[in-house]
């Protein structure tokens, strides 16, 4: 379902892309198409075929693949701490600061606009995320990795660590405790 609703985000974006391309050169735009919202013959809904997408450059179109392509079942990863870690930095690469917001413990408290204060601006972050080790500690696991942030904007490079954390099956545990999470990054301006 969300991908589908990703979709038809990118292809209205798309149309109103080519509409204001039209607009800026004298065009006309094309008419509303009118089976959008139609209904067949047994009164359901009938969806209009999509027309073919503008084209766009590699990067814009890399970032709207990562976008389309986030692995949400990440969220609920509790084997895998790289998987969440992909997770959070594709979320990052395209600015999707409510998702990798997400991929943060609740006790940490990120919030989408601290993510965007911090990796935000002209150029998407460049973020390389090493091998790491877990470890575990009075009923948890931690998992912790290297992890390089590389800006194209002029800002420094920054280089530290990143620790995720996750309840280790203890009984009582909730859902949330139980799924790898975000726990802490310390990161020094290189």
């Amino acid at each position: 379902m969300r991908k589908n609703a990703v979709i038809r985000t990118m292809l209205a974006t798309a149309f109103t892309g080519s509409v204001l391309l039209l607009a800026a050169c004298g065009g006309n735009p094309p008419a509303p198409d009118a089976s959008i919202g139609a209904t067949g013959d047994a009164g359901e809904v009938v969806e209009p075929e999509p027309a073919p997408l503008p084209s766009v450059d590699a990067s814009a179109a890399a970032s709207a693949g990562i976008a389309a392509g986030l692995d949400m079942a990440a969220l609920t990863e509790r084997r895998d701490p790289e998987r969440l870690l992909r997770y959070y930095t594709n979320a990052l690469r395209v600015g999707d600061w409510v998702d990798a917001a997400r991929a943060w413990s609740l006790d940490a408290q990120m919030t989408p606009e601290k993510l965007q204060a911090e990796f935000g601006g002209q150029t998407s972050p460049k973020i390389a995320v090493g091998k790491g080790d877990t470890e575990g500690a009075a009923g948890s696991l931690y998992y912790e990795a290297p992890i390089v942030v590389d800006f194209a904007d002029g800002r420094p490079s920054r280089r530290g660590t990143i620790v995720l954390r996750r309840v280790n099956d203890v009984p009582g545990a909730s859902e949330e405790q139980l799924n790898w999470r975000i726990e802490r990054t310390s990161t020094l301006v290189q």
